[in-house]
């Protein structure tokens, strides 16, 4: 029923995307954010950027494990 060698290439695919979202982005971004001299509404908005990152890793994973409804 199901296409194995498809199936590992999500899997593969999405591993490849957590180490450089996760592993690399989020940790990075951190870094930029924290050296930027931001202020105010600005600091607040821009240091939803990593949150924002890691929902869109949680998202990736539902979309690989196949439980969409």
């Amino acid at each position: 029923m199901f296409n194995k060698k498809a199936q590992a290439g999500r899997i593969v695919s999405f591993i490849v995307y957590l180490i450089l979202v996760l592993g690399v982005g989020i940790p990075l971004s951190q870094d930029v954010i924290a050296s930027a001299n931001l202020t105010g509404i600005s600091s607040t908005v821009v240091s939803f950027i990593p949150v924002m990152l890691a929902i869109g890793g949680m998202v990736a994973a539902v979309a690989t494990s196949g439980l969409r409804t």
